[in-house]
């Protein structure tokens, strides 16, 4: 074997080596896009409002005649609505709802247990939100 063939295949051995350790390098240094994503879920499992009161103190529907209790014939048509904001030390709720909203349909009247067959009972109940069942997604990190 000529010793000078064995110079040009070393020397190529180090030309493969050296392209190898660049491309290597390129494709440790290249940035990579990160995103985080998730899920904000509530289950409403029993509420209670036996005077059938509004956030306000007001009457749901129908005023009783001459007196402040509100009518036990017509119910409110209960609903809740989910708003996430920033952290708040006195809790408003007026102002946007900065990492997103959702709400329920109508979930009965004045009070109410729910049944939930979700992820623990292995049923798939209904999501629309008339089961009180809330989701609200995110595509960052949660704060």
């Amino acid at each position: 074997m000529d010793p000078g063939s064995r110079g040009v295949k070393t020397r190529r051995m180090h030309l493969h080596l050296q392209r190898a350790v660049i491309v290597l390098a390129v494709l440790m240094v290249q940035p990579q896009a990160v995103c985080a994503a998730g899920m904000f879920e509530l289950q409403i499992r029993h509420f209670q409002n036996p005077h059938g009161f509004l956030q306000t103190g007001d009457c749901c529907d129908l005023q009783a005649s001459g007196g402040q209790r509100c009518s036990a014939r017509d119910q409110c048509d209960t609903f809740f609505h989910v708003c996430l904001k920033e952290y708040q030390a006195r809790v408003v709720p007026t102002g946007p709802c900065t990492f997103g909203s959702g709400t329920t349909g109508i979930l009965g009247g004045n009070s109410q247990s729910l049944r939930h067959r979700g992820h623990d009972a292995g049923g798939g109940g209904v999501e629309d939100g008339t089961n009180g069942h809330i989701s609200i997604s995110f595509k960052y990190a949660w704060p």
